[in-house]
Parts: C-alpha cells; sequence; structure tokens
C-alpha cells in the first residue's frame, strides 16, 4: 500500500460527483441486500432517501450498519458506515435544495423526495472507513481511510 494515506475529502470529492450510489445492507436474517440510490454530500456525511417501505429501509431500521460504493468496478470507492435516519425529508431542507442542486435534468425532478411524497425518508450516512484504488495501477494506488 502507499505510504499516503487517504484523506476524508479525497473520498468525499469522489462521491460528491456520482451521480448513482450502491448502497449495501444486510436483512434480518444475515443476507446482503444491495440497492442503487442516489445522494449528495455535505460535509462529512453522505445523504441518501428511500421510501420506509422497501427492503432496504426495513434493513437499515433493523441494523444501520452498512456499506456504499461507486459504480465503478475499474475506479473503486467503498465506505463503510452508519446510516441514521432523519425521518422526513421536510425535515432536512438544506440536503433538498443539494439534491436539486445536483440532480438537474427535467427527467430528474420526478425522482427527488420534495417531488415524490413516496419517499419519506432521508439517511445521513455517516462514515467510519473508506478504500479507493484504480484498477490499472492497482498496487500502487489502493489507500484507506482512516490509514
Amino acid at each position: 500500500m502507499p505510504d499516503e494515506p487517504l484523506s476524508w475529502a479525497e473520498v468525499a470529492a469522489r462521491l460528491a460527483v456520482a451521480r448513482n450510489y450502491w448502497l449495501c445492507t444486510t436483512t434480518p436474517s444475515g443476507a446482503p441486500h444491495t440497492a442503487p440510490v442516489w445522494g449528495v454530500v455535505r460535509g462529512e456525511v453522505l445523504y441518501l432517501y428511500s421510501e420506509r417501505r422497501t427492503v432496504k429501509a426495513r434493513n437499515l431500521a433493523a441494523d444501520p450498519r452498512a456499506a456504499v460504493h461507486l459504480e465503478s468496478g475499474e475506479d473503486v470507492v467503498i465506505v463503510h458506515g452508519i446510516a441514521e435516519d432523519l425521518g422526513v425529508p421536510a425535515r432536512a431542507p438544506e440536503v433538498l435544495a443539494a439534491l436539486s442542486a445536483k440532480y438537474t435534468s427535467p427527467q430528474d425532478r420526478q425522482y427527488l423526495p420534495d417531488a415524490d411524497p413516496a419517499f419519506d425518508v432521508i439517511y445521513a450516512f455517516r462514515p467510519r472507513s473508506a478504500m479507493m484504488w484504480h484498477l490499472a495501477d492497482f498496487d500502487a494506488s489502493q489507500r484507506r481511510w482512516p490509514a
């Protein structure tokens, strides 16, 4: 592994520009569950949203530990953390504004939590650790936070 430790700022920068994330949770039986989600980074938190009736939301209610990763298997970012239930989206207007600023195409609007009342929960995903690497330079590029 390289000597240079990975910083949260580097991880946050990579998360911030991503359109889609994969959220990995655990079912009550212990089985893994993965689902695509949208979100936005603000400071040291990745905010995600969902409907409480979904498998991912029920999983997070039972066990808030989760992993989030980007879509690429070539340019990898994986973050482990805890998802805190912040309640209904209206309780986080700054997050709603940030989501609207990020997902700006007319087709996106219908999938944002302030446009669809079915989206009834916002999560503050608080990272505990992260790792990243570039497959083309795996040995030299793999880094971890906290190092």
